[in-house]
């Protein structure tokens, strides 16, 4: 997540899924804030419906479903993440000892980014590279997984593979901004790449986050050229903070505005779907919050309905340093929210 404006945070809104939200103030040292924090409750069957996610509204139409749909229970796909592979994840990535898109080694990155959607069960047939250039001269690579013009809608999850720090030539091992995120990623691709939902998934690794989500900017513009039916546009950027408290909060972001207006109660409709997932499978405190400075940007500007998940670690002291190592994550923590992740992304892609 490159630096930027300060995050706005706006309060939260009540779901017909049995969710309840209480407006509080918070304080922090960086920025003054207003939120919502989630009473946790059981989800109730039929949330997504309950929630307009499939009634043709905007942003987010009906499609027919697939032959021998998937199962649609949220907590069935969420009880096949594994903590191992999160670790392992995160652990190989932050080994390269940098990950900065400038860097001359970066394709090896990129290659490794391919064999892991491969490693993860993808067909080769379904991953491939998108092209584009840095302001500075050098291609680099998106990393796509999955059919991003099936007719049924897409549901697009991606994550930036790229890192940086205060020496980002020689060291930016980036474990929690933004392995992590790769590494749910990665697990969803595992769990949930190929499953008969309604919807299709495409999967997305971005380079060139940290210099202005320069890829996602690229791929965003290929979505609108080609006319990508995208449904939902989630977005994964710092997901295995430590906090200071168990009660600091996991944030589930959605678009408020900016660019786009129009997209705005689609990509509400779908971060109170995630709420009420989470309020059912994990013990996670959830705040809701408005999409900034990451990946998402480029697709909400071009119209497509937005949220994303963040875990409140864009702070220093470990934020864009050196230090951002994977010994200081919460591995459980992070794993509560690749489940939510999961369990999310397989509601709204059943949702069709």
């Amino acid at each position: 997540m490159p630096c930027g404006r300060p995050r706005r945070v706006w309060s939260g809104e009540t779901a017909a899924a049995a969710v309840a939200i209480r407006d509080i103030a918070m304080t922090s040292k960086s920025r003054r804030r207003q939120t919502g924090t989630l009473a946790r409750r059981t989800v109730l069957a039929g949330a997504a419906a309950a929630l307009g996610l499939s009634t043709g509204t905007a942003g987010l139409a009906g499609t027919a479903m697939r032959d021998r749909p998937a199962d649609p229970d949220p907590a069935h796909w969420a009880r096949q993440v594994s903590e191992e592979r999160l670790r392992e994840t995160v652990r190989a990535l932050s080994a390269f000892r940098t990950r900065w898109s400038e860097s001359p080694d970066f394709p090896k990155v990129e290659d490794w980014v391919e064999n892991a959607f491969l490693a993860a069960g993808a067909p080769r047939s379904a991953v491939m590279r998108q092209p584009f250039a840095l302001p500075s001269g050098p291609v680099l690579h998106n990393i796509l997984c999955g059919n991003p013009r099936d007719d049924a809608g897409v549901v697009l999850l991606g994550a930036h593979y790229d890192s940086i720090s205060e020496q980002p030539r020689t060291l930016a091992p980036g474990a929690n901004d933004n392995a992590s995120g790769m590494a749910v990623l990665l697990e969803a691709v595992r769990i949930l790449g190929g499953q008969p939902f309604g919807r299709a998934m495409v999967f997305a690794a971005f380079a060139g986050e940290e210099q202005g989500y320069i890829g996602s900017t690229a791929c965003a513009k290929a979505a609108a050229l080609q006319q990508w039916p995208i449904v939902l546009m989630v977005n994964l950027d710092m997901l295995g903070f430590d906090p200071k408290h168990p009660e600091d909060p996991v944030f589930i972001e959605y678009d408020q505005g900016n660019a786009t207006p129009s997209n705005d109660d689609a990509a509400r409709r779908a971060a109170m779907l995630a709420a009420g997932v989470a309020a059912g499978i994990t013990t996670l405190p959830i705040e809701h919050t408005d999409i900034w400075n990451s990946d998402y940007m480029p697709f909400e500007e071009t119209g497509y309905p937005c949220i994303g998940f963040y875990d409140g670690g864009a702070e220093p002291p470990l934020y864009h340093t050196s230090r951002d190592l994977a010994r200081t994550m919460n591995f459980p923590r992070l794993t509560e929210v690749a489940r939510l992740v999961v369990a999310t992304l397989a509601a709204v892609a059943a949702a069709g």
